[in-house]
C-alpha cells in the first residue's frame, strides 16, 4: 500500500512537470508569436490606400508633445495598428465566417439583410451634425440673396428597415430627419427624399454590396429637386428613365468592409436622347474631359468611381444647357450619380467636396452663383466634421461685424458726460 502510494506521488510530481513544461512551451509559443506579427507589421511598408476597403489607411502618426497630451497621439496610434495590422483582409474574411457559424449578423458595422443585402449601420445624430447644421444655417443668413438648399439622403437602413435582422440595434433615420427639419425650420430649403425613396424601397434604390444609391434612386430624389428647385422634369411623369447598365460586377465597400459576399450589383449610367456639350474640369488635377463618366473606373474595384471620376476637392462643369443658372453644390459621393439629371438645367455646376476642399466656400461665392445645393448621404452627414471649416464667415468679414457691437458695448459702459 505504501509502494503504491509512493509511485502515484512520484507519477503526480511528473505530471506536474510536464504540464508546467506545456504552459511554459505553450506561453513561450504566444510570446514568440506576438513578438513575430509585431515584427511583421513594423518590417512591413505602409499602405496608403486599401483597395478591398475602398478607403484611405492611417499612417504612421508623429510624435508630438501637444498630441500626446491630449490624448490624439493614441488615438491615431491605435487606428494605425489596426489599419496596417498584417494580413488585415484575410483576419476580417475569418472572423466573419466564424461570426456566421455563431448566427451573427453583423460585421464591422454592416448588417447582413433578411433579403441578403448589406446595411450599414446608421449614426447617431450628435455633436458633429448639429455643428454642421448651424454652420449651414449661419452661411444661409450671410446670404439671404441666394436660394440655399439641402438634401440629406437617407439609407438603405433607413429606407427598408424592415429586411434588417430582427432587432438590430439602429437610429430611426426618419426621425433624425424630422429633427434636423425642425431644427433649420425655414433658414434653408430643404429637399425632403425620404418618402419618395419609401415609397419605391422594392425598387433598385441602393446597391447590394455598397453604401450608395443606384442611379434609380438618385432619379426618384431628382423629381423631388426639380420641383423644389424650380428645373424640368428629368422625364415625362410616368415614364421609366433611360438608365443603361455599364457593369453587373461592382462589388462596394459594405462586403469589403464586412466579409460578408452578396449577389454582385449592376451599374447603370442616365443617358437620355438629347443632352447638351459639357466639359468637366478637375482643377487641382489640372484635367479636363467631355464626359460625366470615366469608364476607366470600371476595371478597378471602385467601379462606382467611373461617376465624375470619383472623389475630387473642386469640379467645375461648364455646360451647353439653354439656361443662365449657375449651381454651387456642396456635396459628398452620393452627388456624383445625381449631377448628370442637373447638366441640363444649369449652364455651370462647380462641385466642392469639403472633405478634400480646403479653401473658403465665400471665395467661390464671389463667381456669381444662382443656386447653392448641399446634397449629403446622411451617415456621411452625421458623422462629418470638416463641413463648417469651409463654410465659417471669413475673419475680416467677421471682425468688421463684431467692431460695431464692440463699439456700442463701450459707449455703453462709459460714464455720461455731465
Amino acid at each position: 500500500m505504501a509502494m503504491w502510494k509512493e509511485k502515484r506521488k512520484r507519477e503526480n510530481a511528473r505530471g506536474s512537470v510536464l504540464r508546467g513544461q506545456g504552459y511554459e512551451i505553450l506561453g513561450i509559443g504566444f510570446v514568440l508569436l506576438l513578438l513575430g506579427f509585431g515584427i511583421l507589421n513594423l518590417a512591413s511598408p505602409d499602405r496608403e490606400f486599401s483597395e478591398t476597403e475602398n478607403r484611405m489607411l492611417e499612417q504612421r502618426p508623429d510624435v508630438q508633445l501637444s498630441s500626446v497630451a491630449d490624448g490624439r497621439f493614441m488615438k491615431s496610434f491605435e487606428t494605425w495598428q489596426t489599419d496596417q495590422f498584417v494580413f488585415r483582409d484575410g483576419w476580417i474574411r475569418l472572423r466573419t465566417a466564424a461570426d456566421r457559424m455563431l448566427g451573427k449578423k453583423e460585421s464591422g458595422g454592416v448588417f447582413l439583410g433578411e433579403d441578403g443585402c448589406l446595411y450599414e449601420k446608421p449614426e447617431k445624430l450628435g455633436e458633429a451634425a448639429w455643428t454642421s447644421l448651424y454652420a449651414i444655417r449661419e452661411f444661409a443668413g450671410r446670404h439671404l440673396e441666394l436660394p440655399v438648399y439641402l438634401m440629406l439622403v437617407p439609407d438603405a437602413a433607413g429606407v427598408k428597415a424592415e429586411e434588417l435582422p430582427p432587432f438590430a440595434p439602429v437610429e430611426d433615420q426618419a426621425r433624425q430627419l424630422e429633427e434636423i427639419g425642425a431644427y433649420l425650420g425655414d433658414a434653408v430649403r430643404q429637399i425632403p427624399v425620404y418618402e419618395a425613396l419609401r415609397e419605391h424601397r422594392d425598387e433598385y434604390l441602393y446597391y447590394r454590396t455598397d453604401h450608395h444609391w443606384t442611379t434609380l434612386g438618385a432619379w426618384y430624389a431628382y423629381q423631388e429637386a426639380a420641383g423644389a428647385m424650380g428645373l424640368e422634369a428629368a422625364e415625362a411623369e410616368g415614364t421609366e428613365p433611360p438608365l443603361y447598365p455599364v457593369s453587373d460586377s461592382f462589388e462596394g465597400t459594405l462586403a469589403s468592409v464586412s466579409g460578408y459576399r452578396a449577389e454582385p450589383d449592376t451599374i447603370s449610367v442616365y443617358w437620355p436622347d438629347s443632352q447638351p456639350d459639357l466639359v468637366v474640369g478637375y482643377v487641382q488635377e489640372q484635367e479636363e474631359s467631355a464626359s460625366l463618366y470615366a469608364s476607366q473606373k470600371l476595371k478597378t474595384r471602385d467601379q462606382y468611381g467611373m461617376f465624375l471620376n470619383g472623389n475630387h476637392p473642386l469640379v467645375r462643369i461648364r455646360t451647353m444647357a439653354e439656361s443662365s443658372r449657375r449651381l454651387l453644390l456642396v456635396k459628398d459621393s452620393y452627388a456624383n450619380c445625381f449631377v448628370p439629371y442637373l447638366t441640363s438645367q444649369f449652364q455651370e455646376i462647380v462641385l466642392v467636396d469639403p472633405r478634400y476642399y480646403y479653401g473658403n466656400l465665400e471665395s467661390l461665392l464671389e463667381e456669381g452663383f444662382t443656386d447653392v445645393l448641399f446634397l449629403y448621404n446622411l451617415n456621411t452627414f452625421l458623422a462629418d466634421d470638416v463641413l463648417h471649416l469651409a463654410l465659417e464667415a471669413p475673419q475680416q468679414e467677421t471682425q468688421q461685424q463684431e467692431a460695431p457691437q464692440q463699439e456700442a458695448a463701450r459707449e455703453a459702459g462709459s460714464p455720461t458726460e455731465g
